[in-house]
């Protein structure tokens, strides 16, 4: 009996030293900090309102740039904007009714709130001068849609499943809009759209080859970024979706989203090595080579004539005419002295946001008034924008707009900075890159204003402010 009792105290103590490690010091113990359903715990973890707000930016982002309309005049801007709108003001009134249920205002801080607040501030001066009510309203409607998805990102994409899934949405509406566009390079075409001719013809679910190109130019380094950490099934399929979007995106053969997407890939990869050195580049060489291989295949591939290359001009081509001084180019010079015109008149506040178009044409005859330009006159044109969205927000906003614009860009890009510092620090080499990547995707917008007008095209604007969203909570 003594022995049995002797056992059974031996199994005891055993017992209570298992029970002991398990709180040592008020802590938990290894085996009671791993969940037994991780997956679960996590989703569980998230408020519904971040889940709700997830599930509209998600939904805005995927079908405004894919939706078209055939029964309508302007088959792609006018829904694609309402649509956009119509899903931010439902959740932008979700969110005001929660706070007012909750008696508070949850927002995250961010150093971007004050430019933001000061532009949105200057838009509504601006309507001091405006000489349409109606046509500023619409402008401002598209400019505060922009900065609601930047608000709502910000303040309810906070995990890293969250902001996974919103990167994903944006990697198929590229796969998916590519494809169409490779298809209508070869002539394979629904039968409804009517048939410009040349690089017309691409324009996938955008409506104009520049709008397309724009918007898949702007995800590449994005995609890039996700690619060099990218691991399992994930990587090959960012493999097959960057070649295809840069495919796409030279097809179009849209100067201006190729500029942008230079630059971008060239300071994306002057800040990697400043930052992580030029082992870096060993470290993912194996993907580094095959992008660098894919990308110069591609470009060779439409760069010359051959089987493969159906358009009739080739990007040599492009820039030859851009040297030589093409109609576009000349026309489009011609449009920024005329804003500039606009803008010595009403230097400050501008014309009125949304005005633009409306001035144009009276401009323009103040601009042929002058004998120097009485040979120009092959180039009147009714611009409804201005082709550059400096300019234009000069003319409509004044120079004070501009330098609020430039604050809320010079805040955005040091906040990243300073955010890409600190996670050298802390080592964290692949949320980094993520990083780096989502903010060259703005940058390739940013360099496209110059030449472009990506602001007044919806799923362009709400992509700039949404890759703005997602590289401050990266």
């Amino acid at each position: 009996m003594s022995k049995k009792n002797s056992k059974k105290k031996k199994i005891s103590q055993k017992e209570g030293q298992i029970r002991g490690q398990k709180k040592v010091r008020g802590k938990v113990s290894p085996i009671q900090r791993t969940p037994s359903k991780p997956l679960k715990n996590e989703f569980e973890s998230i408020p519904i309102i971040n889940r709700v707000m997830e599930i509209g930016i998600i939904i805005s982002a995927f079908v405004t740039p894919l939706l078209f309309s055939i029964w309508s005049k302007n088959n792609f801007l006018l829904p694609k904007r309402t649509f956009a709108q119509s899903v931010l003001i439902i959740l932008l009134g979700i969110y005001l009714i929660k706070a007012i249920e909750d008696e508070k205002f949850p927002i995250v801080k961010s150093d971007i709130w004050l430019p933001l607040a000061a532009f949105t501030g200057i838009t509504l001066i601006s309507l001091v001068h405006s000489i349409s009510f109606y046509l500023s309203l619409i402008d401002l409607a598209q400019y505060l849609s922009y900065f609601s998805i930047l608000f709502l990102t910000v303040n309810f994409i906070r995990t890293n499943r969250q902001k996974n899934r919103v990167f994903w949405i944006l990697v198929a509406v590229c796969f998916i809009s590519s494809t169409y566009a490779v298809f209508q390079f070869y002539n394979i075409e629904f039968k409804f759209w009517a048939r410009q001719g040349g690089r017309g013809n691409i324009f996938s679910t955008f409506g104009n080859p520049n709008r397309y190109s724009g918007f898949v130019g702007a995800v590449i380094p994005a995609m890039v970024g996700y690619f060099l950490v990218a691991k399992g099934i994930r990587k090959y399929i960012l493999g097959i979706t960057i070649p295809l979007s840069y495919t796409g995106v030279m097809m179009t053969f849209t100067r201006g989203a190729l500029m942008g997407l230079g630059i971008a890939s060239l300071v994306m990869l002057i800040v990697l090595i400043g930052y992580l050195g030029y082992k870096v580049l060993f470290r993912y060489r194996l993907k580094i080579v095959y992008l660098l291989i894919v990308i110069a295949v591609i470009t060779l591939t439409f760069s010359t004539e051959n089987p493969i290359n159906w358009s009739r001009f080739t990007v040599g081509e492009r820039v030859t005419s851009a040297v030589k001084g093409e109609t576009s180019l000349v026309q489009r010079l011609m449009i920024w002295k005329i804003a500039l015109m606009m803008v010595k008149d009403n230097p400050f506040i501008g014309k009125g946001v949304g005005t633009f178009k409306y001035h144009y044409l009276n401009y323009q005859g103040k601009y042929f008034e002058n004998p120097a330009h009485k040979n120009d006159l092959h180039l009147a044109v009714w611009a409804r924008e201005s082709h550059n969205e400096y300019l234009e927000i000069a003319a409509e906003m004044g120079i004070i707009g501009l330098f609020i614009w430039f604050w809320l860009i010079f805040t955005f890009f040091k906040g990243r900075i300073n955010s890409l510092k600190k996670k050298v620090k802390e080592k964290k080499e692949s949320q980094f890159i993520l990083q780096l990547g989502l903010s060259m995707g703005v940058l390739v917008i940013l360099v496209h204003c110059v030449v472009s007008f990506p602001l007044h095209i919806a799923p362009n604007g709400l992509l700039l402010f949404l890759l703005m969203g997602l590289a401050i909570v990266a």
